[in-house]
């Protein structure tokens, strides 16, 4: 039997905390509501709880549309993109707060990595995420090149155990490396973890949306199948 893997970020609303900056209409974090108690008068006896979240929040998904106007929303990417052949770029060399340059990405999974083929940066960042300003900070970047170089393979989703928002020191363009994969099509997945449980290098990644219309991005269960 194949060993599965949980690559999710926990959500947990004692300690999980996302930043709010200039944009957005009103700030929302990860919340859980009791909205129908136990011994609720006619209740039945059922306990329900309700969830305030950004489809942001936590491992997730993020289509074309959230940074591409018109582009396609969740509903509309293939579900077999999000399940299939992954290959696990270790990169950790680049903590704290370096640039995963293409070089790097060739280093560490070129020889493995298949046309097509779904990739998975491994940088423990994410071990002891906070969603802090010094969290950021910490965590490593892509520059164009290591961008371009999963482009030239057709890696149709890229996942992140690391802020997917850094940005290189130098850019002039803000959340360059999210902005420039979904203009090209390609699915970011970020906030993952434990990436350093996986011990092979190719695995069966398993990330399905919620099957929601009409969404910039879904959050996800991520799992890896290592045979």
């Amino acid at each position: 039997m194949p060993k599965l893997i949980d690559i999710s970020l926990e959500l947990d609303a004692r300690n999980f905390h996302m930043r709010t900056p200039a944009g957005f209409k009103r700030d929302m974090q990860f919340e859980v509501e009791v909205i129908k108690d136990f011994d609720a008068a006619g209740g039945a006896g059922q306990i329900v709880r309700g969830v305030h979240m950004r489809l942001h929040a936590g491992s997730h998904v993020d289509a074309p549309e959230h940074f591409v106007k018109g582009g396609k929303q969740i509903h509309e990417l293939p579900l077999e993109t999000f399940y299939g052949p992954a290959v696990v770029a270790d990169v950790r060399h680049r903590m704290p707060g370096g640039g995963i340059d293409g070089a790097d990405l060739e280093k560490a999974c070129g020889k493995e990595l298949k046309t097509g083929d779904r990739l998975l940066l491994r940088t423990d960042c994410n071990v002891d995420y906070d969603g802090s300003m010094e969290w950021q900070k910490r965590s490593p970047y892509l520059t164009n090149d290591a961008i371009d170089w999963c482009m030239d393979r057709n890696v149709p989703v890229v996942g992140f155990d690391m802020y997917h928002g850094a940005d290189a020191p130098d850019s002039k363009v803000v959340f360059n490396t999210s902005r420039r994969f979904q203009e090209a099509g390609v699915v970011t997945m970020p906030y993952l973890k434990n990436l350093g449980a996986i011990s092979k290098k190719r695995v069966t990644l398993i990330a399905l949306p919620l099957k929601m219309i009409g969404v910039e991005a879904s959050p996800i269960r991520a799992v890896v199948l290592e045979e």
